[in-house]
Order: C-alpha cells, then sequence, then structure tokens
C-alpha cells in the first residue's frame, strides 16, 4: 500500500497523477496550518464513495508499474479519484513484493520501493468496551477485535495512542482494496456565542450574544447599540469568546473497502498498553536452594478501560517502534474483573484470575499466554504470576577494574552474583533478598535457557584489595613497513603486578579477579603461580580465602603500544 495524505481543509479531485520518489531536492516553504473546523452533516458526507459495509467495492486506484526516470522513480495512478481534507488515502499497489522475513531480516524485491515516512498522531481517551484479542509488547501492544460498522470512529483522545500507519485488517483470506482516515470536527460556523463587546472598557465588562462566521480567524457578527445599530464584524481574542455549550472534539474515521469469504477482524498498534516482567530472587543458606519469582506487570496508560478476552506477552528483542509522549505514573492495581466485587450473595465464587503460561519460543521470540480473559482499567497496572524458573546462583567477590599505567591501586570488591535458570527470563527488574532481607537490585537482560548472567549489587567491605604496579623494563624502536614508508615508533613494555588481598569475614570467600589491559598487543607471562590466565587483553585468577586471610599474589605481563 502506499499512502496519500491531503493536509488541507478542502477536497481535492485528481484526474490523473504520478508519484515520484528517490532523493528529491524540492523544499516547500512551511506554513502554519489551522486545526480541522468543519464536518459534513451525516457520516455518509465524509465518505461519499464507500457502501458501507459491503464487501463490493469501487473501481479501485491502484499504482502501476514504476518507471525509472532520471535515477527518480515514477508510479502512474491508473484512474480517477478524490481525496478529503485532513485525510489519508492509501492504494494498493499492483503487484505484491516478493521478500523474506525471520529475526535477521532480509528484504529483496524485483522493483524500486520508495520510503516510508511517518507522521506523528495528536491526543487520548474513550472507552475500549469490545472484546479484544491483544499482544502485548514492552512497549505497545497490537489489539485485535472483530469489525464492526464502518467507518470506525476513534475520539481525538483514542487516536493519540494508536499509530496511524498500523490500522489495517486482518483474516485468513482478507484483500483491502481501499482505505482511508479522515480527521473531522464539527464547525463552529453560525453558532451563537457570547463575546466580549467591543465598547467594553477596562472598568467595566459587558458581554452580547454573536454570530461566529469563522471560527478559525475568531471573525465574529454582532449588533452593538453603542457602536451601530448594523451589524459589525470584528475579530476577537480566544479568550474573549463565552460558548454555550461544550467545544466539539476532534474525530477521526476510519474505512476500508474490501474482499474476503471470512471473518475479519480490524488490527492496530496502542502505544499505551504494554507489559514488563518484575522478579524478586530470594537466596537462602547453602543448604537452600535459590528461588525466583516472576511477575508480568501489564500497564494500561490511557484513560479508558480495555476488555481483553484473550493475551499473549511476547518476549525477546522486538524491533516495534512506538510514537515518544509523555507517561503518568503508576496509580493503582486492577482487580482479575471489576464486576466480581459486584456478584450477589450466594452466588458462586469468582473464577481462578487468570494466569501467565509458560513461555513458547517463536523465530527468537518467546509468547507467554494468559489463559481467561481479564480488563484493565485506564491508568492502571495489573498484575499476575508467571512461571516458577528453577535457578542456581552463585556467590563471589568481584575485583573488575582496568590498568592505565605504574602505580599503587587499592579498593572493595563487589558483591557478585552468577545466575542460570532453566528457561528463557525476559528482561526486567529483578529484587534480591538475602535471608529476607532486602540487599540491592539488578536489570536482568534477557537470559536464555541454561545460559549464565554476571551481576554486582555493591560492594562488600569485608573483601579489599591492594594493587602495586611496577615498570620492569621498556624500550622503544622505530619499524617501518616498507623502504619508503613512514617510520613508526613501537614502545614495549613489562610490568610486574602484586595484588594483595584481605578477608575480614568469618567464613571463607570465592573472589575472581580481572583486569582489562588495553594496547596493541597484551601478553601474559608465565610464572610459577598458575592462577593467573589470559584471555584477549583481559587477565583473569580465582582465589579462595580463608577466614580473615591476606594472601598476596604477583603476576608480569608485557604491554606493546
Amino acid at each position: 500500500m502506499t499512502n496519500i495524505r491531503n493536509n488541507e481543509q478542502s477536497r481535492v479531485d485528481i484526474e490523473s497523477a504520478e508519484l515520484l520518489d528517490a532523493d528529491i531536492n524540492v523544499q516547500m516553504h512551511p506554513k502554519s496550518y489551522y486545526m480541522p473546523i468543519s464536518v459534513p452533516s451525516s457520516i455518509h458526507n465524509q465518505f461519499p464513495n464507500f457502501v458501507y459495509g459491503s464487501h463490493s467495492s469501487p473501481p479501485r486506484s491502484l499504482l502501476g508499474q514504476e518507471k525509472e526516470l532520471s535515477s527518480l522513480y515514477v508510479f502512474s495512478i491508473n484512474q480517477p479519484f478524490s481525496i478529503d481534507g485532513k485525510t489519508n488515502h492509501p492504494l494498493l499497489i499492483s503487484e505484491d513484493i516478493n521478500g523474506k522475513a525471520k529475526r535477521a531480516y532480509r528484504l529483496s524485491s524485483d522493483r524500486f520501493l520508495s520510503r516510508d515516512i511517518r507522521k506523528k498522531p495528536v491526543i487520548t481517551t474513550g472507552d475500549h468496551r469490545v472484546l479484544a484479542t491483544v499482544k502485548i509488547y514492552s512497549n505497545l501492544a497490537e489489539i485485535i477485535q472483530p469489525l464492526g460498522k464502518l467507518p470506525i470512529e476513534f475520539s481525538n483522545e483514542d487516536w493519540n495512542d494508536i499509530r496511524s500507519d498500523s490500522v489495517t485488517l486482518v483474516g485468513s483470506n482478507v484483500t483491502v482494496t481501499q482505505q482511508s482516515i479522515t480527521e473531522k470536527k464539527k464547525s463552529l460556523n453560525n453558532a451563537q456565542v457570547n463575546v466580549r463587546a467591543p465598547s467594553s472598557s477596562n472598568t467595566e465588562t459587558k458581554f452580547i450574544k454573536a454570530t461566529m462566521i469563522d471560527e478559525t480567524r475568531n471573525l465574529v457578527k454582532l449588533i452593538d447599540k453603542d457602536i451601530s445599530k448594523e451589524p459589525i464584524f470584528f475579530t476577537t481574542q480566544p479568550d474573549h469568546i463565552v460558548y454555550d455549550n461544550e467545544l466539539p472534539q476532534i474525530k477521526y474515521y476510519v474505512n476500508f473497502t474490501y474482499d474476503t469469504t471470512d471473518a475479519v477482524y480490524l488490527s492496530y498498534l496502542r502505544s499505551n498498553l504494554n507489559w514488563k516482567t518484575r522478579y524478586q530472587l530470594n537466596l537462602f543458606e547453602n543448604s537452600k536452594p535459590a528461588t525466583l519469582i516472576a511477575m508480568a506487570d501489564i500497564r494500561n496508560d490511557g484513560q479508558s478501560r480495555i476488555d481483553i478476552e484473550s493475551a499473549e506477552l511476547l518476549g525477546g528483542d522486538i524491533n516495534l517502534e512506538k510514537y515518544q509522549k509523555t507517561h503518568y505514573m503508576a496509580v493503582g492495581y486492577a482487580k482479575s474483573e471489576s464486576t466480581y466485587a459486584d456478584m450477589a450473595p450466594g452466588a458462586a465464587g469468582p473464577p481462578p484470575p487468570p494466569s501467565v503460561g509458560k513461555g513458547e519460543e517463536l523465530s527468537g521470540l518467546y509468547v507467554f499466554s494468559i489463559n481467561q480473559p481479564f480488563s484493565i482499567d485506564g491508568k492502571t497496572n495489573y498484575l499476575l504470576p508467571m512461571f516458577r524458573p528453577r535457578v542456581t546462583v552463585e556467590r563471589y567477590a568481584s575485583i573488575s577494574k582496568h590498568f592505565y599505567s605504574a602505580g599503587n591501586v587499592n579498593g572493595k570488591a563487589d558483591r557478585a552474583y552468577r545466575l542460570s535458570p532453566d528457561r528463557f527470563l525476559s528482561r526486567g527488574n529483578c529484587i534480591i533478598r538475602e535471608s529476607d532481607r532486602l540487599v540491592g537490585e539488578t536489570s536482568l537482560p534477557d537470559v536464555a535457557a541454561k545460559n549464565k548472567h554476571e551481576f554486582s549489587i555493591g560492594q562488600d567491605a569485608d573483601i579489599v584489595y591492594k594493587e602495586n604496579s611496577t615498570l620492569v623494563s621498556s624500550y622503544t624502536t622505530n619499524t617501518t613497513s616498507s623502504p619508503y614508508g613512514p617510520k613508526q615508533s613501537r614502545t614495549q613494555s613489562i610490568y610486574d603486578v602484586v595484588l594483595t588481598l584481605k578477608n575480614y569475614k568469618n567464613r571463607p570467600v570465592k573472589v575472581e579477579y580481572q583486569q582489562q589491559v588495553y594496547g596493541q598487543s597484551v601478553k601474559l607471562i608465565k610464572t610459577s603461580n598458575s592462577n593467573y590466565t589470559q584471555e584477549g587483553s583481559t587477565i583473569k585468577a580465582t582465589f579462595t580465602l580463608a577466614s580473615d586471610e591476606e594472601k598476596s599474589i604477583s603476576y608480569k605481563f608485557e604491554l606493546v603500544n
């Protein structure tokens, strides 16, 4: 589909058209756009070319096959068409695009593809009481609901949270032949209003009845006897107008013509419904295994309640964009169904609350299904229990540092953990408790089953270290890659490092040390101490310190810059 936008107020009738795309250096003078101010008297007038709810469609406006012209591409439209003001008019492209897609995407096409430029939508409230199938991602959700009467109406508030380029029809056998998105607002022209009279003074303000002539300019018509017995016209300030009724709101109408033999559903992306995982990691003495509690935190950040018939939570690295907006903070927690509290005395108890099923892998993503309907009020966080993965957690003290030059360095080890789950963990915040006491928190990334994730949550004051680095030797040579090439200096240095560790605890601890060395090349010089190993430019070692033990270990390395 290609999308043509008429951003003016008036309808335009087009006899023939060509769409040109590529790198075209043509500038348009910027101008200020008024908000939409008028609406025809009936819904039918907004879409004069459509037969609502009908599968039969008018002749399709198809884009012809493109032609290359001076490094530009020209798409011809094969018949006349019209676009109402403030309307998006998608057109069907004459041939499908051949492509392939998995988690890594390689798109190939037998013709030039024009780039897609999206516009931001507007602002939101309303009530979605239609039971919907929802696929919820970390930053937005796909709403899929039965297609109702056409055209479909969205309030200005609802539309703000919908990605307009995502609104479409889905089904096992549906072909969209035409689609339009129209922005409308009832006009105030010819409406009776109250305005501050021109004869008013700073000490006395009078309001008199007037007729709105042009709301875009606040042009009104009135009779002020202190000025003239005849009607006068003048423009007034917006705050000098008092309305008898609530101002009309902008609404958006989406219409389709389509061909199908099966059920049809409306699909769109909603940016104010999302989810994340919350974890609580409980650690105990060595004899008792660790437990990891996972909760799905679903957030409805819109003003309206949404009723969900079935839902899937999708986790993993998903490349879906949403339009940024300012969000309010969470204000409450939802019940499983608000109607349960209103059940008559003596009635059967509520069904069990929804729960999140075990994640299933799908093309590099993980899908968590929710087993029954539920509702989320506006501005609400709704938490559901997830799986209970089995995890192994190894505690150790971590010393991780970078080498810059010879000298003395001292510090404290970090309290570190190495976690390995038996199933996929979607990313989320994790609260950590040791023996029922809160000891810290961390942000877990997506972790594959049986993979290991290392993290630290603060320093351990009982494990301290001192490191003394000494330059043993250094010499510089000038080298060149060819007899006529420029000379380059090469400095080769050998450092001796003495690491002293002290454990002030009354129990043994495991310490893992690693030092990242930056240079053209790094080489660990073998010593009698076999604790040290080299991985790339990092020197590593693992030690076990008994209670109140102090230990000194040294190593040498060669650095070339």
